[in-house]
């Protein structure tokens, strides 16, 4: 679960994201799980991003 905070990465339980949702539409949970998917997606494409970063800074420093 992301709650708008790249570096914030919630776990619920089942029963906790059953409760999350259970009271949304068709329609709100389907946008609310896409919205999961685009933040994971962004957090992962960051996460690459730093990683290469990372490795562009080792061939720089010869390491």
């Amino acid at each position: 679960m992301f709650f708008h905070k790249k570096d914030k990465d919630v776990r619920l339980t089942d029963e906790e994201y059953k409760r999350l949702v259970g009271g949304m539409s068709k329609k709100e949970r389907k946008d609310f799980d896409r919205r999961q998917q685009d933040l994971r997606r962004e957090r992962e494409g960051d996460m690459l991003d730093a990683w290469l970063d990372f490795e562009d800074d080792m061939d720089d420093r010869g390491l």
